[in-house]
């Protein structure tokens, strides 16, 4: 039997065109011999539907489109969608068949860690249920069913234990249908739990995910196939949506079909096979992979500006290799054409900087305008001065320059609709070297989950491929040229060192204690905490990051603002 496995991109509360969506793919895979079709969680919402679920109108679309697919259906499939019962809801999989749908299983193990918190929203099920279909019994899991001995909190019991001890026998495989949020240490993770899973009870563990962003959350797909004592198996490409054929008899994928649409068409395609040729000192952290993470953040960017209604894109050049990156991630994202530039010098702006970032744009063929801030900037100065009969402050003089920038691109964000995407990384979001309503402004953080060392990887990665970023951009000290003679490490450790240390502290979970014992100087450890600390207000006020760790700033990190 062939079994279509459909790596689906559901947007948020769109439940009529989902379902039309879905339909289509079905009907595409019926063409091709699919006896059956499976889609992911929540695929007729969209993952995670959040305070939607408390709409009666969603509740009205989601029952008038699953009636619209019973009747318009050519072959079965299970779709994820939520289910009201008894003034509860429930993470649910329906199955549609010879035009009847009902829910024939609920989510067991409700998250409530890291970005989740499906526990405000849904009433857990009780276990996992058996799918009788084709002469075949499938027991259905939905994503977190399968992290019983692996989840970032310990669960009292394993509903795949439970459904197997109560319907084990004649069991063929165990399928899971996921909505599995993407991160760079969350893939090798996820892998980890389908072998683990397979191994334990000796069957097959077939698994459909989503793929696509929705704001801050890129899913990556990794829709596969787990045979007991064989690795995983990847049976769709990532970062793209695909259904996979898997015969069940042969234990084979015949076909993979493949689509397209203006949500993601990439521009550019990295060669993940090579070998990082970066020699720096970097803290990279658990496998990191630089075309992956490029994969990834193109994801975002692409759907966050097609779901928000926007095509365009405006970016502040500053001559460093954050603002470069950026740059270079629109252009493989959205094309050249989408983009502009703003050159933005004060008169501490070196001439290096403004000629690196035009070269920037000429290798990619961006539009770029030069808009000197030095004028605007003399002029808010001497009006301050006057108003307040004193000199202004070395630090208010540095911060009016970055909200200048910031006032420059939100005037032309207004003028021509184009989103303003943020430059700053994940080390300056971290310790607060940043302003609050200067460079940490914007539409969309494109790298505020990377480290400045993982941002030099990333650059230097694609500069072995092809020539992405002038060179000069990456051998520059890090500045932000807001004094005569500035430098980064005038106000920060040194790049590797804050980077291990905020790993350590920040995905690795540990305190100042533990931050010590692993090595850490007791000095900086104490330093950057309170940085780190102090700085939580400035991050409430960060536009979306666009996550691509284990713990991101944003939805997953959760800390008192005062």
């Amino acid at each position: 039997m062939l079994i279509g496995l459909v790596q689906f991109a559901p947007r948020i509360g769109e439940v009529t065109s989902n379902a039309e969506a879905m339909l289509e793919v079905a009907a595409n895979a019926a063409d091709r011999g699919a006896a059956m079709v499976v889609f992911p969680e929540l695929s007729l919402v969209g993952y995670p539907p959040m305070d939607l679920l408390r709409d009666d109108i969603v509740r009205e679309k989601c029952k008038l489109a699953l009636e619209s697919m019973a009747s318009r259906l050519r072959i079965p499939a299970l779709v994820g969608a939520p289910c009201w019962e008894d003034g509860t809801v429930y993470n649910a999989v329906y199955w549609i068949c010879d035009n009847q749908w009902t829910a024939a299983g609920r989510k067991v193990l409700l998250p409530n860690y890291d970005v989740f918190d499906e526990s405000r929203y849904f009433q857990a099920g009780v276990e996992c249920s058996i799918l009788r279909f084709g002469g075949m019994k499938i027991l259905l899991s939905i994503c977190e069913d399968l992290w019983a001995h692996d989840a970032d909190l310990k669960y009292p019991m394993d509903p795949i234990q439970k459904a197997l001890d109560a319907f084990g026998q004649d069991v063929q495989f165990i399928l899971n249908m996921a909505a599995s949020p993407y991160s760079i240490q969350g893939v090798s993770r996820r892998a980890h739990v389908l072998k683990t899973t397979a191994h334990r009870w000796d069957l097959p563990v077939l698994y459909v995910n989503q793929v696509g962003a929705r704001a801050d959350l890129i899913f990556d797909g990794g829709t596969s196939v787990t045979l007991p004592g064989k690795d995983v198996r990847g049976v769709c490409p990532n970062f793209v949506p695909a259904c996979a054929l898997w015969d069940t008899d042969l234990n084979q994928c015949a076909d993979t079909i493949i689509w397209t649409n203006n949500t993601l068409v990439s521009t550019f395609t990295l060669n993940t096979d090579r070998q990082d040729p970066w020699k720096g000192e970097v803290v990279l952290g658990h496998r990191f992979n630089p075309g992956e993470i490029t994969e990834a953040l193109c994801l975002g960017i692409r759907d966050y500006l097609v779901m928000t209604g926007g095509k365009k894109v405006v970016i502040g050049l500053s001559g460093g290799v954050d603002s470069a990156v950026v740059l270079c991630l629109a252009v493989m994202a959205l094309g050249a054409e989408n983009i502009t530039a703003l050159l933005m010098p004060s008169g501490y702006s070196s001439g290096r900087s403004v000629e690196d970032s035009m070269e920037l744009c000429r290798m990619h063929g961006v539009a770029y305008q030069i808009l000197s801030i030095e004028e605007s900037f003399r002029a808010v100065i001497g009006t301050l001065n006057a108003q307040w009969d004193e000199q202004s402050a070395a630090l208010t003089e540095e911060n009016i320059q970055p909200r200048l920038r910031a006032l420059f691109l939100m005037a032309y964000s207004n003028q021509y609709g184009a989103m303003w995407l943020n430059s700053s990384n994940k080390s300056e979001a971290a310790v607060g070297y940043s302003t609050l309503y200067g460079d940490m402004g914007g539409g969309l953080s494109v790298i505020g989950d990377l480290y400045k060392t993982q941002v030099y990887a990333l650059a230097a990665y694609w500069n072995s491929l092809k020539n992405w970023i002038p060179v000069s951009i990456l051998l520059a000290a890090p500045s932000a040229e807001l004094r005569p003679g500035q430098l980064d490490s005038d106000s920060l450790p040194p790049y590797p060192l804050l980077d291990a240390l905020l790993m350590d502290c920040i995905e690795g979970g540990q305190d100042e204690g533990g931050l010590i014992r692993s090595g850490h100087d007791p000095e900086l450890v104490r330093r950057v905490l309170g940085m780190l600390k102090r700085s939580e207000f400035k991050r409430y006020q960060m536009p979306p990051v666009l996550r691509v760790s284990s713990r991101s700033f944003g939805r997953g990190w959760r800390r008192s603002l005062v």
